[in-house]
């Protein structure tokens, strides 16, 4: 039986990275909390087929990261913590697949390296730190490129059922990705390295695709059954097809947009993922010398995410993250070729010093912005983004800079180091800021409604946390005499004959008076 130990001192530290904080900050909107509302209503409605969002049907994601997120708070409730559990497990299950590959293909002290470096990334530690299904889709997209290469190694058809299993369980959290990426990273390598035979046989292997259909078919059929060709519009065309071919909801950006973005994705890692480039000569041979195939399968990876989702039009930062498990076992396997520690200090120095700047661009922010709930958000952020932010922030910059310069640590430590002062900030200080002014008017509304124990209905705002603190599903429609409403100050029409019961910023619960109150107002007013 083969060594699956992992030191517990790793574990420990895998624990603390990717818990850290975990349900010290409200949900945000607009994802976190229609993942968790969608989940929550599952409950309310009887319903573990289809998700909704009030009363709309919601075909945005497949149906893994629900069905994990109800049994999380099936056992833990619907606390902030539990939505996002799956996350921070797949997240320590991300950074353990990367341990046990580079234990298995390089040596322990790599893998240890890489696990610390995965679980300190930026990009990575906050994707398992939301209620989405991303953390969960990159464990399983991970996982299933890993064994990918071990089977050019050690071709079984144990190990392409495994392949196969885990594109089943990828597409039932993200749809075609899951299994679009490992089959064009497989073809170019496979075909590049000599392997065309071994390529047609993981392809044809016709009882790994019957395993994929029984995995991943049963709930494509029910969801099918039961919203017909909604389904299909909705979930396949509008959420994949027009997703890759146009931008949706005003994210895009220039062709340049994931290289610009990976340091930051991978901060305070920038000086490593700088050092690695040398290492693209070793994937051809050169010299004599054999080609390095686990490099080259590592930067086909790499380079097949970064091109198809740069001519994407959608462009969103965490979609990049389906890349960068190859780059952090690069980064650990070459981590003793950086040597300048004025390099290594760039990156962390960039970040920390928009952090420390962040309450001096707040008014700026607040000028470019046009949304009411951003413009409140951004004067609310005022409040706790101030000096004494900027003074904690100042304070980790200049204890990380030590670290990066103090001679006895080697320059790579000295960012898993500072990756760790970096979480910290990020969880106990700045995430949180950010929470308390975007989401506490979210959750005192819901509170205040919750205490009024009266049905109520949604008014033209699309932040779903709401019904997660009040633990009801709302309807969204008008507002009928005598209903309560959950409102956007700037979208209300026909405020005449409107009570306001409670408003933070442009967030309201609302009464619409009867007519016979507003006669008797009338006459009391004569």
């Amino acid at each position: 039986m083969r060594n699956l130990s992992v030191p517990y001192w790793l574990i420990a530290a895998l624990i603390a990275f990717f818990f850290m904080n975990l349900g010290g900050y409200l949900l945000f909107d607009h994802d976190e909390g229609a993942f968790s509302e969608a989940t929550r209503g599952m409950f309310e409605r009887g319903d573990f087929i289809t998700t909704y969002l009030n009363d709309r049907v919601r075909f945005d994601k497949p149906i893994l990261i629900y069905w994990l997120q109800a049994a999380s708070i099936a056992v833990f409730g619907n606390e902030v913590w539990a939505f996002r559990l799956p996350s921070a497990l797949a997240g320590i299950g991300w950074s353990l697949a990367i341990f046990y590959f580079c234990r298995r293909f390089l040596n322990q002290d790599i893998a240890v390296t890489a696990a610390l470096v995965a679980a300190a990334a930026l990009g990575i530690n906050m994707i398992a730190h939301v209620a989405t299904a991303d953390a969960v889709l990159n464990v399983i997209l991970a996982t299933t490129m890993l064994c990918m290469y071990r089977y050019t190694v050690e071709p079984s058809n144990k190990l392409l059922f495994i392949i196969y299993a885990l594109m089943g369980l990828g597409v039932l959290t993200k749809g075609p990705v899951a299994v679009a990426i490992p089959l064009m990273v497989s073809a170019i390598f496979f075909i590049w390295s000599g392997m065309r035979d071994a390529f047609i046989k993981a392809i044809f292997f016709f009882p790994g695709w019957i395993l994929f259909l029984l995995i991943a078919a049963p709930w494509y059929i029910l969801e099918y059954m039961a919203q017909g060709q909604a389904f299909i519009d909705g979930f396949i065309l509008k959420h994949n097809v027009n997703r890759f071919n146009n931008a949706m909801e005003g994210h895009d950006g220039g062709p340049f947009f994931y290289l610009l973005f990976l340091p930051f994705i991978l901060a305070p890692f920038g000086a490593l993922l700088v050092r690695i480039v040398p290492s693209l000569k070793t994937i051809r041979q050169r010299d004599g010398e054999p080609a390095d195939l686990l490099n080259r399968y590592l930067w086909i990876w790499f380079l097949v995410v970064l091109v198809l989702f740069s001519v994407a039009s959608t462009k969103l930062p965490h979609y990049i993250l389906y890349g960068v498990t190859p780059l952090v076992i690069l980064m650990a396997r070459y981590r003793h070729w950086l040597k300048s520690r004025i390099l290594t200090l760039i990156f962390p120095s960039l970040l920390f010093a928009v952090f420390t700047a962040f309450p001096l661009l707040i008014p700026g922010i607040i000028d470019g912005l046009t949304n009411p709930i951003e413009i409140a958000a951004a004067n609310r952020a005022a409040e706790f983004i101030n000096q004494d932010f900027a003074i904690l922030a100042a304070l980790t910059w200049i204890i990380s800079a030590a670290l990066i310069l103090w001679p006895r640590i080697s320059p790579w430590f000295s960012l898993v180091l500072t990756g760790a002062l970096q979480s910290a900030f990020v969880w106990f200080v700045f995430v949180p800021a950010i929470s308390e002014a975007q989401q506490r008017p979210v959750w005192e509304a819901a509170q205040f409604a919750k205490e009024l124990n009266q049905p109520v209905v949604t008014q033209s705002i699309d932040m779903p946390s709401f019904n997660v603190y009040l633990d009801k599903w709302t309807e969204r429609r008008p507002l009928q005499p005598g209903e309560i409403g959950y409102a956007r100050e700037d979208r209300l029409k026909d405020t005449g004959d409107i009570d306001v019961l409670f408003q933070s910023g442009p967030i309201m619960i609302i009464r619409r008076r009867t007519a016979e109150e507003n006669a008797s107002g009338i006459i009391n007013a004569q």
